[in-house]
């Protein structure tokens, strides 16, 4: 793929999350203001204290919090590798693209969605599922198939890691009778999608170590890449002040000492 082309893919995912962004805080704000928005009083808190306390409202605040994030990262990525080959690039799109269909829960407790049996609650189950997958396999082809002699098939690359979430969050049953506490529809093979999840994102870590040691590139790169890994998990499972506040810090930290490493590295490279 052309820089020119990456670029432009970037653009347009830049608008579409723009998009998206604001129909999602409009449509949030205009059913809070007409009284649509069922707040769960059934959930028991794990925790007395106020900051670990549950929340309904840090679980909205993280899902918008998301959401900003991808944003914000769709536009330092289109203006700081606007000129250099960076394939992970793409790579990261991919991974921002399920965070984007992470922000369909913010439709859950929109009354007559979440009180009723409806295909909507199925479909924001299946792209919550589809978040879940696609996550780790991005973040696992990012730091896999980066090399040189994998240029020529990114574009592909990136198709079969989306094709292949989105295959599995619509063959794997959900159950919309069950939503947990940040408003994640519940879904069958729980156990397995999380042992996948947890296989990929150690083996994706270990992956770029082991390509840096091998690069004589500086491992603090790595560790940003784990914070991204460690607060985009705490934020999709905030439903407290502390995890909301924990993830977005982690998050955003991460993204930061990752991106700027990997600018450095192909400004040298370049």
């Amino acid at each position: 793929m052309t820089i020119r082309l990456r670029n432009r893919v970037n653009f347009f995912f830049f608008i579409i999350a723009l998009v998206i962004l604001a129909v999602n805080t409009a449509f949030f704000l205009y059913n809070f203001i007409a009284g649509n928005i069922a707040v769960p009083s059934d959930v028991i808190s794990k925790s007395s204290f106020p900051l670990l306390r549950y929340d309904f409202w840090s679980v909205i605040a993280s899902v918008l919090a998301i959401n900003i994030y991808v944003v914000a990262v769709s536009f330092i990525l289109l203006r700081t590798f606007e000129k250099t080959q960076a394939t992970e690039v793409f790579f990261f799109l991919v991974f921002l693209t399920s965070l984007l269909f992470d922000t369909s829960r913010i439709y859950v407790p929109v009354r007559g969605i979440s009180e009723n049996f409806s295909y909507t609650l199925i479909h924001i189950g299946n792209l919550t599922l589809a978040a879940r997958l696609l996550a780790p396999i991005s973040l696992f082809a990012l730091t896999a198939f980066c090399e040189e002699e994998f240029r020529q098939q990114t574009e592909q690359n990136c198709i079969i890691c989306i094709l292949v979430a989105v295959f599995f969050a619509v063959f794997l049953p959900v159950n919309t009778a069950i939503i947990g506490p940040n408003l994640c529809i519940s879904y069958g093979f729980g156990k397995m999608v999380h042992g996948f999840s947890m296989v990929l994102y150690i083996a994706s870590v270990l992956t770029l170590f082991i390509r840096n040691k091998k690069d004589s590139f500086s491992q603090i790169n790595t560790a940003g890449f784990l914070m991204i890994i460690i607060g985009y998990n705490i934020l999709f499972s905030a439903s407290s002040i502390a995890g909301l506040a924990s993830g977005v810090m982690i998050l955003s930290a991460g993204t930061v000492i990752y991106l700027v490493k990997l600018h450095q590295h192909y400004l040298w490279i370049d």
